[in-house]
Parts: structure tokens; sequence; C-alpha cells
């Protein structure tokens, strides 16, 4: 899929409408792109069957060719945690 809803700046501004309002979400091609980064909420529905925000994650994705996976390898690439 080339359609990916982009993630908002801020936790603050990572809500349920962005679940709610998927139509009018900005949407980014990660093939055009290769890079996004954002927060993103995670939704479950309560005991009144009606979504909520149980948790959201920061996330940056990086799309690369086969070629450039190899030469960097996932966590032999990144730095010591702070």
């Amino acid at each position: 899929r080339n359609r990916f809803p982009r993630g908002a700046k801020t936790s603050k501004q990572c809500t349920l409408e962005m679940v709610t309002n998927e139509a009018e979400l900005p949407m980014v091609s990660i093939f055009k792109q290769k890079r996004v980064k954002g927060w993103w909420p995670f939704v479950a529905r309560d005991e009144n069957d009606e979504l909520e925000v149980t948790g959201k994650v920061e996330a940056e994705l990086h799309l690369l060719t086969a070629e450039e996976a190899e030469k960097s390898p996932a966590g032999l690439a990144r730095n010591e945690p702070d």
C-alpha cells in the first residue's frame, strides 16, 4: 500500500481523530518519501464499544533496498542508548 498515514509531530497531537477521521488525515507514500517519522495512536473499544486511545508509539520507518539493508543490518547501525 502506498498510502501511509502521516504521524503526528508530537505526542499531544496524536489523538483518536487520527483513526476516526482517517479520510481527512494527510497521507504519504513511503515508496517516494523513504522515511516516515511521527506519533501514531493505539486504539481499542471500551466497555461501551466506543474507541479510545490506549497508547501511543513514536516511530521512525526507513524503506531500504535489499542491498542497503544488507550493508546496514538492523541494530548494528544504531547509536548506543542515551
